[in-house]
């Protein structure tokens, strides 16, 4: 957990290193262009974090330190040249997919490995992609809206079919039965279906209700924020759906941080 944390801060850290110049011209509040921490330093901590998160992996398993190594390799291609609007929302799901992953490869360190665990990441990464791309609809100009050129709602509803896809996944993988010594679940797999539903269907009522007029930036802030919150119910989903107590009390612990995430978006906007 401390890896994955050194590489997310530090890719948050060159982020902001390299988007210093423009946050200078439309936010020159920000850290580095008002000057509370020099870009120089920006940078050398970035770089810091991103080398330390897959040495630490390293030194808990070579196989986790590859993983996280990769993770570490597209968040910096992202902040430095992947901001398209493919390329950035793919880079965004593999760093999402990619950090399950680490988790995925040092279970594999304890007991044998089944490849269909590799689903959990996939589904996972796909939420994450398609929530992507519908908050960098964001930033466009307003005028877009009002023109139904800009259509958020597909994005909208594939997230939703996207995080259903997870609770599925989650499902699926409790009733298969991944260790020899336990036998699959005995129907209490469907738990993390229901969970990943109740959310879905959050989001497929936001796109439904917003189906008979423009769209605007507001619009587009708020339900990705909501699309984004859902990420601990997604999180959430895949741990329930182990089936077991521990499963399910982490499970629970991943949703208190619902209230939080929801609370804080007065703080700062969610994208």
């Amino acid at each position: 957990m401390l890896a994955s944390a050194c590489v997310y801060h530090g890719a948050m850290a060159l982020n902001d290193w390299a988007d210093r110049a423009e946050d200078a011209r439309v936010r020159p509040s920000r850290t580095i262009p008002s000057g509370a921490i020099p870009a120089r330093a920006a940078l050398v901590l970035a770089a810091a974090l991103l080398a330390s998160g897959p040495l630490l992996a390293l030194a808990v398993a070579p196989r986790c330190g590859l993983v996280l190594g990769a993770v570490a390799a597209c968040a910096a291609l992202y902040d430095l040249a992947g901001r398209g609007p493919w390329l950035g929302p793919l880079l965004l799901a593999s760093c999402r997919a990619g950090n399950l992953g680490v988790g995925l490869a040092y279970a594999s360190t304890l007991r044998s490995w089944n490849p269909w665990l590799g689903l959990a990441p996939l589904a996972y990464g796909l939420y994450v992609f398609f929530v992507s791309r519908l908050a960098r609809l964001e930033d466009l100009d307003p005028a877009r809206y009002e023109t139904g050129a800009v259509r958020p709602a597909r994005w909208l509803v594939a997230s939703g079919v996207a995080l259903l896809g997870v609770g599925a996944v989650a499902t699926f993988l409790a009733y298969l039965p991944l260790d020899p010594a336990r036998p699959s679940s005995s129907g209490h797999g469907a738990r993390a279906l229901f969970l990943a539903g109740v959310g879905a269907f959050g989001l497929f009522h936001g796109a439904w209700k917003l189906s008979g007029r423009a769209w605007r930036a507001g619009d587009v802030q708020r339900l990705a924020g909501m699309a984004l919150r859902r990420l601990l119910v997604a999180s959430a989903a895949l741990a329930s759906g182990t089936t077991t107590l521990a499963g399910l009390a982490v499970a629970l612990a991943i949703l208190c941080g619902y209230p939080l995430s929801f609370a804080l978006r007065k703080v700062f906007p969610p994208t």
